[in-house]
Protein backbone atom coordinates (compact mmCIF):
# COMPACT_ATOMS: atom_id res chain seq x y z
CA UNK A 1 0.00 0.00 0.00
CA UNK A 2 1.32 3.40 -0.90
CA UNK A 3 0.76 6.40 1.29
CA UNK A 4 0.34 9.87 -0.15
CA UNK A 5 2.60 12.43 1.45
CA UNK A 6 0.44 15.31 2.57
CA UNK A 7 2.29 18.62 2.72
CA UNK A 8 0.96 21.79 4.23
CA UNK A 9 2.66 24.59 2.34
CA UNK A 10 1.91 28.26 2.85
CA UNK A 11 1.74 29.50 -0.77
CA UNK A 12 2.38 33.04 0.50
CA UNK A 13 5.93 31.87 1.15
CA UNK A 14 6.38 30.69 -2.46
CA UNK A 15 7.84 32.95 -5.14
CA UNK A 16 6.35 33.36 -8.60
CA UNK A 17 8.19 32.03 -11.63
CA UNK A 18 8.23 34.51 -14.49
CA UNK A 19 9.11 34.13 -18.15
CA UNK A 20 12.72 35.10 -18.91
CA UNK A 21 11.61 36.70 -22.19
CA UNK A 22 8.32 38.55 -21.61
CA UNK A 23 7.98 38.41 -17.79
CA UNK A 24 4.65 36.63 -18.08
CA UNK A 25 3.63 34.40 -15.20
CA UNK A 26 1.25 31.86 -16.78
CA UNK A 27 2.63 28.62 -18.21
CA UNK A 28 1.22 25.52 -19.88
CA UNK A 29 2.71 22.06 -20.07
CA UNK A 30 4.14 20.98 -23.40
CA UNK A 31 6.40 18.27 -24.77
CA UNK A 32 9.84 18.39 -26.30
CA UNK A 33 10.39 15.45 -28.62
CA UNK A 34 13.72 13.60 -28.70
CA UNK A 35 14.70 11.03 -31.29
CA UNK A 36 17.18 8.30 -30.37
CA UNK A 37 19.13 6.50 -33.06
CA UNK A 38 18.88 2.71 -33.24
CA UNK A 39 22.65 2.63 -32.69
CA UNK A 40 22.34 3.99 -29.15
CA UNK A 41 18.84 2.82 -28.26
CA UNK A 42 18.68 0.06 -25.61
CA UNK A 43 16.16 -1.79 -27.80
CA UNK A 44 18.23 -1.52 -30.96
CA UNK A 45 15.38 0.38 -32.63
CA UNK A 46 14.94 4.07 -33.32
CA UNK A 47 12.82 5.67 -30.59
CA UNK A 48 10.81 8.86 -30.17
CA UNK A 49 10.73 10.09 -26.56
CA UNK A 50 8.44 12.87 -25.26
CA UNK A 51 9.92 15.07 -22.51
CA UNK A 52 7.36 17.15 -20.60
CA UNK A 53 8.20 20.77 -19.73
CA UNK A 54 6.51 24.20 -19.47
CA UNK A 55 6.04 26.96 -22.05
CA UNK A 56 5.04 30.59 -21.45
CA UNK A 57 1.44 31.25 -22.45
CA UNK A 58 2.32 34.80 -23.46
CA UNK A 59 5.23 34.34 -25.84
CA UNK A 60 5.95 30.61 -26.19
CA UNK A 61 9.37 30.81 -24.52
CA UNK A 62 10.72 27.93 -22.41
CA UNK A 63 12.76 29.12 -19.40
CA UNK A 64 16.20 27.57 -18.96
CA UNK A 65 15.12 26.17 -15.58
CA UNK A 66 12.39 24.18 -17.34
CA UNK A 67 14.79 22.57 -19.80
CA UNK A 68 15.67 19.04 -18.72
CA UNK A 69 19.41 18.60 -18.21
CA UNK A 70 19.57 16.10 -21.08
CA UNK A 71 18.41 18.84 -23.47
CA UNK A 72 19.81 22.01 -21.87
CA UNK A 73 23.16 21.71 -23.67
CA UNK A 74 21.45 21.89 -27.07
CA UNK A 75 20.40 25.56 -26.99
Amino acid sequence: MSQKLKMNVDMNMASDVICEKCEGFAFSSCYLIKKISALVSPTGKEAIIPVETFVCNGCGHINKEFMPSLIAGNE
